[in-house]
């Protein structure tokens, strides 16, 4: 009887070392499967996220590109709307330039046609103060003239 406990003993331990040997086999392939699952799983990962970077990436482009666009677009408006206003602006001084002449002109002349209404007036009233100083003096020779002859005939 011991004998067959003995050798229940040593199938059960064979058994258990069958078990064993199965188990860690199994547990080998499991550890093997989920690290090839990792990988796919890494792999696919890294497949997805490049594909986004690119997408991405090709994304920021096109929208650099249209911002780009859009401030060209927004330049070329701006520069328009510079030279319109400059040219407005232009305009605008010319004419005024032009009014300023005008007036300053206008000035001149008025101020000449009184420089010249002054002098005629002037020169009447010279001409009166001359002609007025010329009778003095005419009659101041005349009246020395009187009186020399008065002296003289007095004498």
């Amino acid at each position: 009887m011991l004998q067959r406990i003995s050798d229940t003993e040593k199938n059960l331990k064979i058994e258990i070392e069958k078990i064993r040997a199965e188990s860690n086999e199994r547990m080998n392939q499991m550890e093997n499967q989920i690290k090839l699952e990792i990988e796919k799983l890494r792999s696919e990962s890294n497949e997805r996220i490049e594909k986004l970077r690119a997408e991405s990436n090709e994304r920021m482009n096109q929208m650099e590109k249209q911002i780009k666009l859009e401030i060209e677009k927004l330049r070329s408006e701006s520069n328009e709307r510079i030279e319109k206003l400059r040219a407005e602006s232009n305009e605008r001084m010319n004419q005024m330039e032009k009014q300023i002449k005008l007036e300053i002109e206008k000035l001149r002349s008025e101020s000449n046609e009184r420089i010249e209404k002054l002098r005629a007036e002037s020169n009447d009233k010279l001409q009166v103060m001359k002609n007025s100083l010329l009778k003095w003096i005419i009659g101041l020779i005349l009246g020395q003239t009187l009186v020399i002859v008065i002296a003289i005939i007095l004498k």
